[in-house]
């Protein structure tokens, strides 16, 4: 400590306020750039990603305020098994059925590895509408952003 005392001390007045100022300087960027702007940047990505929270969830909730209103019954013209009945509004739809499984008359377990929420219930309730009702559901975040894995046992309307 005495070595740079004495190192500060050989210098003229000039000196020392243009080294005193140049460390102002480093200090003002370091805050800057070390700081301020990572703080700044940090709290800003949250705020988009809060806001495409929100809308996401704003959108669950409608479908899902949508999906409770009771549906119109239509009566089909021709009975169709709920396995082919699943599988065709599932590829309209735009997904691929993992797993279709009979679980006895009138009812299919189904699993969907990966399905955007908005088409989900908006393929639910097309299947509601044609009178085949979920019995169970699991839906969970999936391994990409935005998406869900879907677990669900569905049944067919008794005539």
């Amino acid at each position: 400590m005495q070595g740079l005392r004495n190192w500060w001390v050989n210098h003229s007045d000039g000196e020392r306020r243009f080294m005193a100022g140049l460390g102002l300087v480093a200090l003002v960027v370091f805050l800057w750039l070390g700081v301020w702007r990572p703080v700044n940047d940090g709290i800003a990505a949250g705020w988009v990603r809060q806001g495409a929270a929100l809308d996401r969830y704003a959108s669950v909730r409608a479908k899902v305020a949508e999906l409770r209103q009771k549906p119109e019954r239509q009566a089909p013209a021709a009975r169709v098994a709920i396995d082919q009945l699943v599988g065709q509004t599932a590829a309209e739809a735009g997904f691929t059925l993992d797993r279709a499984n009979q679980q006895g008359d009138g009812r299919l377990a189904v699993n969907i590895a990966s399905a955007r929420v908005g088409p989900l219930l908006q393929w639910i309730a097309t299947l509601e509408g044609a009178g085949i009702s979920v019995q169970t559901i699991s839906i969970v975040p999936g391994a990409a952003e935005g998406t869900v894995t879907v677990q669900a046992l569905f049944q067919e309307a008794r005539p």
